[in-house]
Formats: C-alpha cells, structure tokens, sequence
C-alpha cells in the first residue's frame, strides 16, 4: 500500500518531462526487479530539493509518499545511491533503493524504489541494476534539456538573420533556408499580406521563382487559408481543435504524396501580416514541441518584418511632402545646382520627344539554308566505308559513302549463269524448230535480262553520291563501318554551299510591326565584326512558345553573303520597322503593354 497525505502529489501534477517514455521505464524496472512495491522518479528544478516533483510513479494510478520524497532528496543531496530500512507513514517497513540521475556533473533528480524486505546483498544488488537502468533514463532527460535550451538559440539565430541590412526578399529568402536546415524541412515559404491576398517573397534553396507557376499560385491559395482561420494549420493533426474544413493545405499534401505540412501564422499588434509555410517529407514532423519553438520564433520575428515593410513601402504623405521639398527648390532663390540639372532634365525631354530616329526590332536569329537534302539507304545492307561526315564541304556526284555489294554481286553471278543457260537450250530448241520451247526461253530470257538491270542499278546506288555542291551538316560513318543500315534510313543531310536564309525569333509583343521586304542587319556570334543586310521575306503565322513569352517565326533572305558563314550559327538580328521619336522608341513596348493591361481590365 502507497502512503497517503494530505499534502501529497497525485501523479496528474509530475513534471511533463517526456512522460510516456520515463512511465515505460520506471514501469519496466520495477518488472524486472522482483518484490517492488511502488517507486517513482522525482525531478528538481536547478537543484532546488524544496521544488522536487514527481516525474513518474509506479503503479500509475498510484499517488506519491512522503517517504519516498524524503529518499529521493537525500539522494539527490548527497550525490550517491542508498539502500536502506526505512519506516513508511503507515508504520510498514521496506527496503528503499534509490539512485541519483545525472546531467553533465549535475544531480537533477533521483529514482526511488520501495522493495520488500530482503537481505544486504540483495539491496546492493538491486541498486547495481538500478545504476545500469538509470544511463538510459539519464538519455532520455538529456533530449528534453538539449530541447529546452535549443529554443532560445534558434529565436536568437532568427533574428539575427533578419536583422541583416538586406534587401527583404534576400532576408526572407536566408530565413527560409535557416528554418529549413534547423526543422529538417524539404521546403519553407514566407508569404507576406497584400490586401486580401498573400504574396510569397522568400522560398528556401530557391532564390529566385516565377509566381506564375501552378505550384506558386496553390502555396499561396494555402497561406490565405491560414490567415483566413487565424491559427496554426498541421497536416497530418492529431489533436480535436483542427478544422474539418482545411482543404487547399490537404491537396498540398495530396500533391506531394507523402510528408506533413504546417502554416504558422505572423501576427504583430493583433494584426496578420504573414504566413510561414514548412513542408516535411517526415510523416509525423510537427509535433508539439516543434509547433511551440516554431511559435516562438514567428513571435518575435513579426514585429521584426513589420517595421521593415513599413520602412521599404514610405506612404503616399512621404511622397506628397518630397514632391512639395523639390517644389520649394526650384522657387526659392540660390539651389543653382539643382536648378541647372532640372533645366538640362527638361532640354533632354524636349530633344528625345521630337528627334526621331530608326524603329529598330530585336531578335533572336539562326542561320539556315534555302535548301535542305536528304541522303538516304536505297535499300538494307552494310555501311562499307565513308568518305565524308558532318562539317565537310562536297561537290556534285561526290561519293560520300558505299554500302557492302557482295550479296548483290553474288546475284548478278546468278542470274548471268541462268541467262548463259538459256540461251544454250534457245539455240537447241532453234536447231530443231521447237516453236513452243523457243517461245518459252525467249521469255525466260526476258526475265534473266530484267533481274540483271535491276541488280545493275542496285549497285549503282551502292554508291552514295552528293546530289550537288554544298556542305554536310549531319551524318558520320566514318567510325561505324559494318553498320546494318534499314531501307529509308537518313544517313546525310546536305544543304547548298551557298544561299542561306536567317530564321528570326520575334516576341508577339514587336510582330505588328513586322512586314515583308523591311531591311535589317544581323551581328553573328562567330563573326562579331561583320554586319551581314537582311531582306525580311516570310512571316509564319504561327507562334511558339519558349522562355516565357511567344515567338513568331520571320525569314530573311541575306543580301550580301559574308564569307564564313555556316549553317546553325547564331546572333542578334534588328529589323527597321520605320522612323519614330526617341520616346517613342524607347517606351514603345512599356506603352502597348500597358495598353493591353488596361484593356483586359475593361478600361
């Protein structure tokens, strides 16, 4: 039977140090030693025996003694472990064998153990399990404290990163990396409030990203939802206070298959000013002791990104009052200096207003040729040997490769015996006048004949030949001799040795001005010096897309060939599209783009 007293602690109040593990300990240390009554681990705060609380008790549903306190702060006191004869309250005796836990050379608490009684050795005995069973106790605690003192450590990190004289999307975008490297996290987001919605500046290992990706747009759509419910969302949760209804976070889930997710919210002033997003590929990673560091953190960094939003964003009063101070310089007398760079600001307007100058076009361009030929296997065989590849300039009727003749000639060998054959049994069956017979040879002769043109020309196109005078931009056999090539196979690609077109990639934003027979001039990688006219011929109606934005296709025919040029060379092509101001050449694009804009607002 356990004491009880008013003054006693029920085991609901013991110190939640992580409970269920020490509960499982003591529960199978005193299984494992036999005749134990009851025990308990006791805990002291910073050695204070007049704090000492129970962590753990056996049986659980048990309540703690006096006797047991007692035993546990001399313990604790004297830095050692006792087995003794001790009287309980109720007058009954035990054996009491307690041992002190450690935490690097510091005594923080004590497990006690009430045996019946039993002789010295024994005792000694148990309190030598009880020694070896405490190193595993001792471990366990040890994690807790590490937690306990990580916690300042982290918020201090924190704001120590965000403290950076930074930009503040390069601020955010350190925090998510040190949030992401700390919390074990595949991914951290930080998203700030922009009205009604929420706009992501910072994504850990990511420094730069394009909001229009899906993926962007559905974080986003997250973050709103937990500023919509005002608390803390974790997904998978485990707790009863989870909304039913977090749907965007749960398909964010679904997305990554596996994992959990948790949004902490930024509240400054009882103000939401952002949200912090964390994604885990650890099933279970949010647990309460992160959610209560990760709490920790976002308190003390809200006001930290609410002063720096207010700093980087002056209001419309900043602005008005910045404009009224220019205003009274340009009035007042002296401010010669800014009086002198305001005049010559305004000289410069008038001249780039009304000076006009060539409209000129950027695009991308390659060089190609007019023309385009294809070599390929007449029939299926062998690559016997190659005489060119790719890069070499060939004339007309140069043979470029052969394929393997034998089986063809062993064929020929064939069918001019069978043609010598019948034609012996056509001069007998002529000799004597056999009609039928002779009628019969001549035509098997016809056939003999017709087998050996065909094998003639199959050998003629043994031969691969160039159909005319150009430069081979694909096809190298040369280390793939004994090769079985199919029927149809392309083996070279030829273009003339002269007339190449420029393709040009133009935005769709610039195609309105394009138009046939417009003049430009092309700079090419490999030949920087050399400015090469071009005669805009064909506009392809159809558009690509590539690096963000639509491409139209425009060929161009060059009108004074350099020498050196090649097919697949690259540069920058300007096409002239007319004469314009020099303001508006230079806000042209900024100017339909903005007209588009509005537009599409219903202006």
């Amino acid at each position: 039977m356990l004491d009880s007293n008013t003054d006693n602690l029920t085991s609901s109040e013991t110190t939640p140090v992580n409970s269920q593990e020490i509960e499982h300990w003591l529960d199978w240390q005193c299984r494992m030693i036999s005749d134990v009554n009851h025990g308990g681990i006791f805990l002291s705060a910073k050695n204070d025996i007049s704090s000492l609380k129970p962590a753990a008790l056996w049986p659980a549903s048990g309540q703690t003694s006096s006797t047991l306190q007692s035993i546990a702060s001399k313990t604790i006191k004297g830095g050692a472990g006792i087995a003794q004869k001790e009287v309980s309250n109720n007058a009954e005796v035990f054996d009491y064998v307690a041992y002190p836990l450690f935490q690097k050379d510091r005594v923080i608490g004590a497990v006690v153990l009430a045996l019946e009684i039993r002789s010295e050795a024994q005792r000694q005995a148990v309190l030598q399990l009880l020694q070896w069973g405490a190193i595993w106790a001792e471990k366990t605690l040890e994690r807790y404290y590490s937690d306990r003192r990580r916690t300042p450590t982290l918020v201090l990190d924190a704001v120590a990163v965000c403290s950076k004289n930074e930009p503040l999307a390069i601020t955010a975008h350190h925090l998510c990396n040190y949030l992401a490297d700390n919390f074990d996290c595949s991914r951290v987001v930080l998203g700030f409030c922009k009205g009604l919605q929420v706009q992501i500046l910072g994504m850990s290992h990511q420094l730069q990203f394009d909001r229009r990706i899906v993926r962007v747009s559905q974080i986003e759509f997250a973050m709103e939802e937990c500023i919509e419910y005002g608390k803390p969302i974790i997904i998978p949760d485990n707790t009863s206070d989870q909304p039913g209804s977090i749907h965007i976070h749960a398909q964010q889930l679904l997305n990554s298959n596996k994992g959990s997710i948790c949004s902490i919210p930024l509240s400054c002033d009882n103000t939401l000013i952002g949200v912090i997003t964390l994604f885990s590929e650890k099933t279970n990673r949010f647990d309460n002791k992160v959610i209560d560091q990760l709490s920790t953190i976002t308190q003390h960094l809200a006001p930290i990104f609410h002063l720096r939003q207010i700093k980087s964003q002056p209001g419309w009063k900043n602005s008005f009052h910045k404009i009224g101070t220019h205003g009274q310089r340009l009035t007042s007398a002296g401010n010669i200096g800014f009086k002198a760079i305001t005049a010559m600001c305004l000289v410069a307007l008038l001249l780039i207003t009304f000076l006009e100058t060539d409209h000129l076009v950027t695009a991308q361009a390659t060089v190609e040729g007019s023309m385009q030929q294809a070599v390929v296997a007449p029939f299926s065989s062998y690559i016997a040997t190659a005489n060119a590849r790719a890069g070499d300039s060939v004339t007309q009727d140069q043979i470029l490769a052969t394929l393997d003749n034998r089986d063809l000639l062993l064929q020929q060998e064939k069918w001019l015996s069978e043609r010598d054959k019948h034609s012996k049994e056509y001069q007998e069956a002529l000799a004597i006048r056999d009609r039928a017979q002779v009628s019969a040879l001549i035509a098997r002769i016809a056939q003999t004949d017709a087998q050996l043109h065909h094998i003639d020309e199959q050998l003629q196109h043994t031969r691969l030949r160039a159909p005319f005078n150009g430069l081979l931009i694909s096809g190298d056999w040369s280390r793939a001799l004994g090769v079985p090539v199919e029927r149809g196979q392309l083996l070279f690609e030829i273009v003339p040795a002269e007339g190449y077109r420029v393709a040009l990639q133009v935005n769709d934003h610039d195609i309105a001005g394009i138009a046939s027979e417009q003049q430009g001039r092309l700079r090419l990688a490999g030949l920087p010096e050399q400015p090469i006219q071009l005669s805009v011929s064909r506009i392809v109606p159809i558009s690509t897309a590539g690096q963000g934005d639509n491409h139209f296709r425009v060929e161009a025919d060059i009108t004074d060939e350099q020498p050196g040029l090649r097919p697949g060379m690259q540069g920058v092509a300007k096409v002239n599209i007319g004469r314009a101001s020099i303001l508006k050449v230079w806000t042209w694009s900024l100017l339909n783009r903005l007209r588009l804009w509005a537009w599409s607002l219903g202006f």
